[in-house]
Parts: structure tokens; sequence; C-alpha cells
């Protein structure tokens, strides 16, 4: 468990550095344990079935993030904001559209079931299949428990796009993409507002801790915050995202507020610059993968989101390069994720505060 004062010296740097972007002693870096994100492994027991339905999620089924990952952080003064939020091994927007939640052996996926692009204005979103009261009981059964140092947060809940894709397969989406383009505006549309629909039942049971919330990607807010997702566009052309799924986008934000981020890969984030169009998005968090651009490769993106917006890096790969590529960027409105694999003790934290904080 951390202490009060490391608590409020971290979220300092999260209201000051990132979000006012104003001069402080470092950046907000986080150090988390990659098993967090592998939500698979915090089945308390062998699952036995091959689907997976409202009623058995729970606490019986699966421990929080926080009890498999935080309760025992071994870095003590890094900036990561430990949480916990309902099982993200349910694709819960999805499910809420009517995809079954198929289980097999190290993950969990929606299944396809929208025969045609056309299907989609018959559906019913929400789906009357219990999967939004469940999201509902848990997220409060959540709350009523959390720890001192643990912020509850909304699940993934991911975008239209990637929703879509899921009740209609990826392929058949792609296809839709071009020969139905109005039918999956359409139905991008519902979706969103489903979406906002779940994260105002987040917030309407979420309260402020420490004067601001919490989200899964380890980050702190001073008002209500969602990282918005649409991975499957990463292989689109960015028009099609700024044509069909960026009104989306908006939408939530003017509905939200001002703490909106928006996720990216770096295998598949050519439509950034869209995203950077939204307006009164906060920022964009980019998960730089192992193959791809390398960091190095990656800094005039990285300066020209710093220049417009906010930027949140996650680095998968190129550790070595990352102290270099920190002393040449800006500190303000930047922030910094890495797994406890390349930093694993306390004294190798100081080392690389050390070295991040050298002047060349």
């Amino acid at each position: 468990m951390r202490s009060h004062a490391q608590l409020l010296e971290s979220i300092h740097r999260w209201h000051a550095g990132f979000w006012k972007k104003e001069r402080t002693d470092r950046p907000p870096i986080g150090v988390y344990k990659e098993e967090a994100y592998l939500p698979i492994r915090f089945l308390r027991r062998p699952f036995l079935h091959d689907t997976v339905g409202p009623t058995e999620v729970g606490d019986s089924l699966a421990m929080t993030e926080y009890e498999f990952a935080f309760a025992r952080h071994s870095i003590p003064t890094d900036d990561f904001i430990f949480f916990s939020a309902p099982w993200r091994g349910i694709p819960w927007l999805e499910a809420c559209c009517g995809c079954q939640v198929r289980f097999s052996e190290g993950s969990l996926a929606p299944a396809s079931f929208v025969g045609s692009p056309k299907e989609f204005a018959e559906i019913p979103i929400p789906a009357a299949n219990g999967w939004l009261n469940r999201l509902r009981s848990e997220t409060l059964r959540l709350h009523a428990a959390q720890p001192f140092d643990c912020w509850i947060s909304p699940p993934t809940l991911r975008g239209p796009s990637d929703v879509l894709s899921a009740m209609r397969g990826l392929s058949n989406f792609y296809l839709d993409l071009y020969d139905d383009p109005e039918s999956i505006a359409q139905a991008a549309a519902r979706v969103n507002e489903l979406l906002i629909r779940a994260v105002h039942l987040h917030y309407s049971i979420v309260s402020p801790k420490q004067g601001g919330y919490g989200h899964f990607f380890g980050y702190w807010a001073p008002g209500k915050t969602i990282s918005i997702q649409e991975d499957v566009m990463g292989l689109c052309s960015p028009g099609l995202y700024r044509d069909i799924f960026m009104p989306c986008n908006a939408a939530l934000v003017r509905r939200l507020g001002n703490y909106v981020l928006f996720h990216l890969h770096s295998t598949g984030c050519r439509h950034y610059k869209h995203v950077l169009d939204i307006p009164g998005i906060a920022g964009i968090e980019l998960s730089v993968e192992t193959v791809g651009p390398t960091l190095d490769e990656l800094v005039p993106v990285f300066r020209e989101i710093l220049e417009r917006s906010r930027l949140m890096l996650h680095v998968l790969s190129g550790f070595e390069q990352l102290p270099g590529i920190l002393r040449k960027l800006p500190w303000q409105g930047l922030s910094v994720f890495i797994p406890d694999r390349f930093i694993s003790s306390d004294q190798r934290w100081k080392s690389f505060i050390q070295d991040v904080s050298r002047k060349d």
C-alpha cells in the first residue's frame, strides 16, 4: 500500500505536469506488472464452459487487478495509479450489443452474429441479455470495497468500429466499409450512444477520490475520463476513420468533457492527425509495439502530438532508447508507462530516473 504523501506527489505530477502542462520535476512515469493486462490470469479456478454469461461474473470468478497485481507493487515511488475494474476479460460493450462471450484457453472473445450490414438497423442495442445490468452491479461492488490507494476504473469499452467488427466479423466489416458505409455509420451512432450510456453509468456510481478519477491505463485525471479506442481502424485509410467514426468520437468528447484520451497502437496510428482534430480531445495514448516504427523513428510524431495536445506513452518496445528520447522531448503534457520486465526493482527505478534527468 502506498502512503498518502506518495499518492499526493504522484497526483501533483498528473495534475500539474500532464493535465495543466506545467513544469514539474519530471513527467509522470509509471511502472506496471504486465500480467495486469492479461485478465484471463485473474481467474480463481479453471473455467469449464465454452461461453461466459453475465450471472457468472463476480468476485468468485476472478480477482481484481489490485488483488492480482498491485497489492505487492515493488516500486514505491513511481506514478502508476492502482486500479480495479469490472473484469476486463469480458468484451463488455460487444456483449451488451448481443455478442456471445466465448471462452478458450488464454482469451475470451465476442462471437459475430450479424449476417449483413442492413441487419444492424433491426438489432436492439443494448440487447436484453443482462450484461449492462451486470456491469452496473460489478461497478457497485468494486466501488464499495476499494482499497485506500486504488481507484475504480471503467472496464475496457471499445469504440463503435471495434464493436461493429465483432458483431459482423472482421473481414465482413472491412468489406462493409466500402460496400455499405451508410449502414455502418448509422449502426456506429447507435453503438456510440450505448458507449456514452455505459460511461455515464460508471460515473453515476464512482465518485472522485483525492480530487479525481483513475483509469486502467494507470493514470489519474481531475475529471471524468475515458480512453477511446478504434483499433480496427488501424488497418484502414485515415479518411474512413474521419468520415465514419470521428463524428462518434467527437460526440463522446462533447458529452463527457475535457479528459477524454484516444488509444492508438504504433503499428496502426496513421489516423492520429484526424484524432488530434477532434474538438476538445485531451490527448493520445500510444502503445509502442515490438514491430513497426521504433521510438527514435516516432520522435517527430511525438513532438507533433505534444505541440497540439498531450501524449501518454506505453513503452512495450525500445526501452533502451527511452532515456535519450525523454531528454529530447518537452515534458509538459507527457507521461510514460513501462512494463516491469524493464524495471523490476527500486534500485533499477532510481537509476532510470537519474538517467532520464541527466543533461546530454
